[in-house]
């Protein structure tokens, strides 16, 4: 008797029951499921939240001239638009921007506004840019010296997955060095590396006489 009660035990203890079949279908669900869906839920909301980082990329200063004591150079300027994101879609078009060295507005210029609308993707090593031009640009700059106070501001449409708008974009402090090509005309260029910018979103694009 007591070894056919130890048998009917044991018989008992090993039965799968309905409840174990249903807490081993939930661990599985756990795992095949909804693990997976937690990190598409989360990539999904990183995209959503998918913002840009900018950039002084470099500056280029050539094509200078002397004419009845003053200096003046051509400036190019490019702004670099990065995400730490994969995947984000950007277009990043400037619309109105000036040069300024200290408080004193020393250019400005007002691109076409064509190609708002198109988008660039990249991943996290590429980058999307844009470059300002300013002609004739007065610049006393003296040969082996560096300029430590020219800044830009620039208005510049946005366009991410997510929707779109306008930036203010403040890059100061951008320190240009300036030498000289071989035939002995001045050059400027950016000293070290990017300078990061700062930016403001803008309620609507009504441009002030001055961005």
């Amino acid at each position: 008797m007591e070894t056919s009660g130890r048998r009917q035990a044991s018989t008992t203890a090993s039965e799968v029951t309905p409840a174990c079949w249903c807490g081993c279908y939930s661990c599985w669900t756990i795992v095949f499921i909804l693990v997976p869906l937690y990190y598409i839920v989360l990539d999904n909301l990183q995209r959503e939240g998918c913002y840009v980082e900018l950039f002084a990329h470099s500056v280029s200063v050539s094509n200078s001239s002397t004419n009845a004591n003053v200096s003046t150079a051509d400036w190019r300027i490019r702004l670099v638009a990065k995400s730490p994101l994969t995947g984000c879609h950007i277009s990043l078009h400037t619309i109105q921007s000036r040069l300024l060295r200290g408080g004193q507005v020393i250019s400005e210029v007002s691109p076409p506004l064509y190609g708002l609308e198109q988008l660039v993707t990249y991943e996290k090593t590429d980058e999307s840019s844009t470059t300002l031009d300013f002609k004739t640009v007065v610049t006393p700059g003296v040969i082996g010296s560096v300029v430590w106070d020219y800044r830009v501001e620039t208005v510049a449409g946005l366009k991410l997955d997510t929707g779109h708008g306008f930036l203010t974009v403040f890059c100061g402090d951008i320190p240009v060095i300036f030498t000289a090509d071989p035939a002995g005309n001045m050059v400027g260029s950016l000293l070290g590396s990017m300078r990061r910018c700062d930016y403001l979103i803008r309620d609507n694009l009504n441009l002030p006489d001055h961005a």
